[in-house]
């Protein structure tokens, strides 16, 4: 009798797979974008998706507008220390989220939220360090940054949350980091960053990398 309810049951199970891809194909067929709509991927809108390439988690503290940015910097000719500087823009954050809130209350030294304005400029960039050497050293990257008139301490004003455990580097090591900061300019067109010196760990000599300035130019968006 079992072997007999066998093909009855696969009959069922076989109606049942085609009823549910049917209603499958119509669920995707309703799904798809129609002539002239943005297509929406991940419940996220294509075009606001390709408006936060290179904001990082900055794009995450509300609504980001891109106002200028800058072409990246490549620290050349030092066999110690390799550092690149990129994604640097200057930004209009507005609607902002409760990390955003968090964040801004930070970086701008406000005490609660219903002090912050409704919109606040910045200027972000990712920082990717590499010890070339065997030893432990000591490097910061960028420590200040000068936008038009206003100068920033990019290390006490940083309002980026990821932390990368200060400036001690071991040997043959690598980090990547985003800094954010809050500025007043919003029209500013040039940027001067100071990137540290670096020296090893155990001597302190100052001879890998001596301290700079990277001018760069912001170019309107």
């Amino acid at each position: 009798m079992k072997k007999l309810a066998l093909p009855g049951i696969t009959l069922v199970i076989l109606s049942l797979g085609i009823l549910t891809g049917c209603g499958t194909t119509e669920e995707v067929k309703k799904a798809e974008p129609k002539t002239g709509q943005t297509q929406v991927v991940g419940n996220v809108d294509k075009e606001k998706a390709e408006n936060q390439t290179g904001l990082g988690q900055i794009g995450e503290f509300g609504k980001v507008s891109v106002l200028a940015e800058a072409d990246p910097f490549i620290l050349e000719g030092n066999e110690n220390i390799g550092y690149e500087l990129s994604d640097v823009k200057l930004v209009k954050i507005e609607d902002y989220t409760e990390d955003g809130e968090w964040a801004l209350l930070w970086g701008t030294g406000l005490d609660s939220a219903a002090e912050l304005p409704k919109s606040v400029y910045a200027v972000i960039g990712t920082e990717k360090k590499t010890n070339k050497t065997d030893m432990s050293i000591e490097f910061s990257g960028i420590n200040a940054l000068v936008l038009g008139s206003e100068q920033i301490d990019a290390i006490t004003d940083d309002m980026a949350t990821e932390d990368e455990g200060g400036s001690t580097m071991l040997g043959g090591v690598e980090s990547e980091g985003q800094f954010a900061v809050v500025v007043k300019d919003p029209k500013a067109t040039s940027l001067k960053l100071l990137l540290s010196s670096a020296f090893d760990s155990e001597t302190f000599s100052n001879d890998l990398l001596e301290e700079q300035e990277i001018n760069l130019t912001l170019t309107s968006k």
